[in-house]
């Protein structure tokens, strides 16, 4: 069974007790919300001795690029993609090496990507299609606010039981949420998974999940078993607050240079817009109240053991 700890990762100790200490969670300057190079993401990871998983939004060149110097800078990199979806809800797939994560992205992600900001697919396609390819599905930030977290936007028995893993410790997130996570992924029995959500340098390694892996298929078997340690902290509230602005102004930026900003609203509003509107619409105020945590929904009480 995983262990979940908030404290600063004890990277030397855990070393020396044969564990290694991946960032599960991380985005580069790919992610038109970030700013971190990936050189510099590579020299710290080295420096500190840990490695971590390319998660940006939509996009895989970070990925590819990181995975191709991982040996030349001895760090272990992990490719992914963090796939927002056309309900809002965000999912990571992982994978074993970039020809399953550039097969999956040009066949499955692209064809249905119009914009950078959102792919018309659903949360089965992506783990149906993220198996089918030998990789593996974690629900990250799942009790975030809004409908970027799946147990407040879609979330059915199915889903539940088809997910590889979860995320218990996102950096960017609340402790009241993480914890939730943590007991969610208990009462299913899966993996867990955390990672510091990290838009810049400066955030990488701060949540890192430990296994007895020394490679990615070794890490892959561990973390499928539950027998992952996943210890660190979430960002001070100074610290999300100027991310949170750096993150929102990076993106509007970017998005008026490729002339697409009113994509970036309808995209970004979209799901919250259509949520709001169901509520509204069905008379249905205790739901409304539910999904922004101003009351505690039967879900989330059946959950807490």
């Amino acid at each position: 069974m995983g262990s979940v700890i908030f404290k600063k990762p004890p990277i030397k100790r855990l070393k020396k007790d044969g564990m290694t200490g991946i960032d599960l969670h991380f985005h580069t300057r790919y992610s038109m919300d970030a700013i971190s190079k990936i050189d510099s993401s590579m020299k710290k990871a080295a420096k500190k001795g840990f490695g971590f998983a390319v998660t940006d939004h939509n996009e895989i060149k970070g990925a590819i690029e990181a995975f191709k110097a991982a040996k030349q800078k001895n760090v272990i990199i992990i490719p992914g993609i963090e796939v927002t979806c056309k309900t809002g809800v965000h999912m990571i797939s992982y994978f074993r090496d970039c020809d399953a994560l550039s097969e999956y992205y040009n066949k499955v992600l692209k064809p249905k990507m119009p914009t950078p900001f959102r792919v018309e697919v659903d949360v089965p396609d992506i783990i149906r299609n993220t198996k089918e390819r030998n990789g593996i599905v974690c629900c990250p930030h799942p009790f975030c606010i809004g409908a970027v977290g799946i147990q407040k936007n879609g979330l059915t028995k199915q889903i539940e039981k088809a997910l590889n893993l979860i995320e218990v410790i996102n950096g960017y997130n609340f402790r009241r949420n993480n914890l939730k996570a943590a007991y969610w992924a208990a009462s299913l029995n899966k993996g867990i998974t955390g990672g510091s959500d990290g838009h810049a340098t400066i955030e990488l390694g701060k949540v890192l999940t430990f296994t007895k892996g020394t490679n990615i298929e070794e890490i892959f078997k561990e973390l499928l078993k539950d027998r992952s340690v996943v210890v660190g902290r979430e960002d001070g509230t100074l610290l999300k607050a100027v991310m949170a602005i750096r993150k929102e102004s990076n993106f509007i930026k970017r998005s008026n240079r490729q002339h697409l900003a009113r994509k970036l609203i309808r995209s970004q509003l979209g799901p919250e817009y259509t949520y709001f509107k169901e509520k509204f619409k069905n008379g249905k105020m205790a739901s409304f109240l539910m999904h922004h945590n101003i009351m505690k929904s039967p879900d989330d009480i059946s959950i807490k053991k």
